[in-house]
Order: structure tokens, then C-alpha cells, then sequence
């Protein structure tokens, strides 16, 4: 246990090496792991690789480096929009911004020139063995493959069940489902949603609950009507994490917008109240 500041705790708790304890802070394991590298063992450069890895995860890391994947340098005031208009960054407050890229340029993640003000993504995209730990996923109009690409992606990170809640969910879901269903990593799918698109992709449910049971992953579909729906966003849940995801419209559109890894909601109640689609 230790006091911190506001601020340090911020930074601590951000880069996963901290979570509050009451009064003061007590170090993750990752956290001790970084202490012991730089103040007990002084290994500069262990503790250095531990604290770029974390900065690498950062959200907005992850953000501005899918964003600016393979675009050459970027002018700042574009990156500080991109991320701005995600969420990740205030759009008046350039020198909280530079200060960032200033960060991420000591540690060779961005190139990030002060001279000309543009910036740079100069470390690679996560390896599949890692991306499904990223944290963030971003949807933009011009990258329509990899937008799909990252619904497939956190589908197929899922273990033992697939539980999605969307409220205008329709036939292009069953797509990406079955695409990624696996009964080596999954036996259940649910689907919870609104009565919207539900008539229109009736049949396309029964084919694809009757070919699912085939390879021994359970399919249901719960419609939950509009008046006793509690829930607004659109997650999709599995054993160990679950994913704040965009529309199923807005992925295949390819409007602005994200994937986030979000705390676990109550699905289970949200399941209670819907009725079986016929």
C-alpha cells in the first residue's frame, strides 16, 4: 500500500500497474512487477519494455494507431481530431496532446515531429494472439474490411458462449456468427434483442439455429419489447470479458465508432424478461 496523488493514481490505475485501496494505492501485479524492474533490480531497460507494452494498451494508443495504421505522417491537428471525435481526447486541448506524443515518441510507438507538427504510427498492429486483449477497435468509413474484420475478431475471442444484446439485430448477425462458431471454443449462442428486424430474419434464424445444432452449439433468440428493455448500448458477452459494440448497421455502413471493452452488464436479468422468437 502506498499514498499517491489524483493524478499518479490516475496514471497507475490507466497503465494497469495500480487500483485504489481504500486511502492509498496498492500495486497490481504488473505494478510490482515494474517496481521491482526499476527500483529493486535498477534493469532500466525490463522496466522500460514493461511500461511501453502498457502505453501500447492504452485506449488511446490503440485508437490513434488503428486510426493512422498506414497512412504515412498525419498533420497533429488531424490525429488530436481523430481521437477527439472518439472519445479518447479533448479537442481544445492541443498541449495535453502533444504531451502524449511526446510520450509515445520516447518509447518508438509514434514518430511524432515537433518541427513540422505531424505524427507517425511507427510500431506494428498487435499479433492475433494479442489483439484479442486490445482494449479498443475502431470503426471507420474508410476501412470497411477491417471494421467487419473486428466484429469476426471479438466473436471469435469468445469462450464457451456468445451472448449478444442489440436491439435492431438482424440477418447480417448470423454472418459474422457463423463465421466464428466453433464448438471447440463455444456450445451456446443468445441472442437478445428488440422486435424491430425480428420477422424480416425469422427464417434465416431457424436455418441457422438448425445448422448450429448440427455442430453441437445451442442457438436462442429472445425478443425483448421495446417498453421492458432496459438497456440502450449493445454488448456482446462471453465467459471471461465482454465488448461494448457498435450497431450491426453502423459496422457494415462503416460510420464512426468503436469496440470497447466494458465491465460485465446484467444479461441474465435482460435474458429473464424476453420472450422466445417464434
Amino acid at each position: 500500500m502506498r499514498a499517491v496523488s489524483p493524478e499518479q493514481g490516475d496514471l497507475l490505475a490507466a497503465l494497469g500497474f495500480g487500483e485504489p485501496s481504500g486511502d492509498s494505492f496498492a500495486l497490481t501485479r504488473k505494478g510490482a512487477e515494474f517496481d521491482d524492474a526499476w527500483t529493486v533490480y535498477r534493469n532500466e531497460d525490463a522496466a522500460r519494455a514493461l511500461l511501453r507494452s502498457s502505453l501500447v494498451d492504452l485506449p488511446p494508443t490503440q485508437a490513434l494507431i488503428q486510426g493512422l495504421h498506414g497512412r504515412g505522417s498525419v498533420a497533429l491537428e488531424g490525429a488530436l481530431h481523430l481521437l477527439a471525435r472518439l472519445g479518447h481526447a479533448e479537442p481544445d486541448d492541443v498541449t495535453a496532446f502533444r504531451g502524449f506524443l511526446k510520450m509515445l515518441n520516447e518509447f518508438a510507438i509514434v514518430a511524432y515531429s515537433v518541427k513540422l507538427q505531424t505524427v507517425r504510427v511507427t510500431t506494428e498492429m498487435p499479433p492475433p494472439e494479442v489483439e484479442a486483449e486490445v482494449a479498443v477497435r475502431i470503426v471507420q468509413p474508410e476501412r470497411p474490411y477491417s471494421n467487419v474484420r473486428n466484429l469476426r475478431e471479438v466473436l471469435r475471442s469468445c469462450k464457451d458462449y456468445i451472448w449478444w444484446a442489440e436491439p435492431h439485430f438482424g440477418k447480417k448477425g448470423f454472418e459474422s456468427l457463423a463465421d466464428e462458431a466453433d464448438v471447440t471454443k463455444i456450445t451456446e449462442i443468445r441472442i437478445l434483442s428488440g422486435p424491430a428486424q425480428a420477422g424480416d430474419a425469422a427464417k434465416d434464424y431457424k436455418r441457422f439455429q438448425a445448422e448450429m445444432k448440427t455442430l453441437g452449439i445451442t442457438v436462442e433468440w429472445r425478443i425483448v419489447q421495446t417498453a421492458d428493455r432496459a438497456w440502450h448500448d449493445r454488448f456482446i458477452v462471453t465467459r471471461d470479458k465482454t465488448w461494448n459494440v457498435p450497431p450491426l448497421n453502423t459496422i457494415y455502413k462503416g460510420d464512426y465508432s468503436e469496440f470497447t471493452r466494458t465491465q460485465r452488464p446484467p444479461f441474465e436479468d435482460w435474458w429473464a424478461k424476453g420472450a422466445p422468437l417464434a
